[in-house]
């Protein structure tokens, strides 16, 4: 009768403990990602993990709330700061709404197990050694989320322990079988082990392949849609310039520095000489560390010399970095969407709340979502700058047809005709896709 060595149980234990283990480790990193995500697209614009800024630090904030006797009111106070606060219930929401002058957004939308992952994660970040060298921009706020090492320390660990355990069990099997006389063949390569131990554990090894199969087809599919979305895109900049600081506490209108907005195809980049409008006079600040220095690039650019007052007519080119790339075949006109007597859009449509950006940055869906029904803003679903983005708005957007010249004559023209008239009065609105939109040769000719 023929002996052969069965595949014991506890090496299928083991293996599948491994796995098993080895699975969860791998979906940990993205609760923490979840948090970091959802973070960059509900706070960053306001809130910084490790200092206050345009609202208080998130890092220990649980911890304040429960501190305060308040634990469980923190959802309360995100998802309806205001109404917390006007509630006479919560002493601490009061005390935090005085902080500062401006009301947080309520982030209604959220979930607590979502709330929960981004204060993990704010409560996870460490601050980083700041490098000699390195611009003021890129140091506004260098932190490190270290869980990721330690969960590849662990799988590594648990990796050396199960393979170890596995060499003794099998040293401690050759003994057995040596005692029972049953012969081993122990110069069988280990590709010849593994076919074997697929031929009987086939089922096994079939839910694996699936289980592979789908999740790389998942995660290639969500590559895939993600190829050519720059949502959340904030390149570095020659100068440390803060939109948070001029459009938002001077209250710098946007068309003062980009004037071409409402007459051209493109927005425009603000030369150095309206720069030096104000800063012919600014010549220090103490907004934030190094910001005395950056304005002394802006001189450089100008030739002005800050002490004697003169220009010396040494000057330097500003080279800003593009931070909103549109592809070379699309068609786009700021003065089309922006102008008073076309679009009329509000920058915030498209470009999220500014005056809450240090450097200049693509926007997200989510953030610009969150200014819905303010000045005109109505919610999308589609990734920013895509092609689905904009025929969503051109296909959601109404047009006033008694704002100007143009649209009252267009607005004549189409009151001709009775289906057109149909149709508005079953919406009581006229989109963008109904006065030709989605006509390729807009935007593709």
């Amino acid at each position: 009768m023929e002996n052969k060595m069965k595949f014991h149980w506890t090496n299928r234990l083991g293996l599948v403990t491994f796995f098993t283990v080895l699975i969860l480790l791998v979906s940990m990193p993205a609760k923490g990602q979840d948090g970091k995500a959802l973070f960059k697209a509900n706070c960053a614009s306001c809130h910084k993990a490790l200092k206050n800024s345009t609202g208080p630090m998130l890092q220990g904030a649980k911890a304040r709330w429960a501190e305060a006797g308040e634990a469980d009111n923190i959802y309360k106070w995100v998802k309806d700061p205001v109404g917390l606060a006007n509630s006479g219930t919560s002493p601490y929401a009061v005390q935090i709404s005085e902080y500062s002058p401006t009301a947080m957004t309520a982030q209604g939308h959220l979930t607590n197990e979502e709330i929960d992952a981004i204060l993990d994660y704010t409560d996870s970040v460490t601050p980083v050694v700041k490098k000699a060298g390195v611009s003021a921009a890129e140091q506004d706020e260098v932190v490190e989320d270290t869980s990721l090492i330690w969960i590849i320390v662990l799988i590594v660990v648990l990796g050396v322990v199960v393979f170890a355990a596995r060499g003794v069990r099998k040293q401690l099997s050759y003994v057995v079988a040596e005692k029972e006389g049953v012969e081993i063949d122990v110069n069988k390569s280990v590709k010849t082990k593994l076919g074997e131990w697929i031929l009987r554990n086939w089922k096994l090894t079939t839910i694996m392949f699936l289980v592979a199969a789908v999740t790389g087809g998942a995660d290639l599919m969500k590559r895939g849609f993600e190829v050519g979305v720059y949502a959340d895109y904030k390149p570095s900049q020659p100068i440390n310039y803060s939109h948070k600081l001029h459009a938002g506490e001077m209250g710098i209108d946007c068309k003062y520095c980009h004037s071409s907005a409402e007459k051209s195809k493109h927005a425009g980049i603000p030369s150095v000489n309206v720069c030096m409008n104000c800063h012919e006079n600014i010549v220090e600040s103490d907004y934030r560390a190094g910001s005395t220095a950056e304005i002394a690039k802006i001189h450089e650019a100008a030739g002005y010399d800050s002490e004697t007052k003169k220009y010396t007519g040494q000057t330097a080119p500003i080279v800003w970095n593009k931070a909103h790339n549109l592809p070379d075949h699309v068609f786009f006109s700021h003065a089309q969407h922006v102008s008073t007597n076309t679009g009329n859009i509000d920058c915030k449509q498209c470009h999220g709340n500014v005056p809450t950006y240090g450097l200049g940055r693509v926007s997200t869906t989510e953030e610009i979502n969150q200014l819905a029904g303010t000045d005109g803003i109505i919610p999308l679903t589609k990734p920013l700058l895509t092609m689905g983005w904009c025929l969503e708005c051109h296909n959601e957007k109404s047009v006033d047809l008694t704002k100007s010249e143009y649209y009252k004559e267009l607005h004549n023209r189409l009151g001709s005709r009775p289906d057109f008239l149909r149709k508005i009065s079953e919406d009581d609105k006229v989109t963008v896709r109904e006065l030709g939109g989605w006509e390729c040769a807009k935007c593709h000719y």
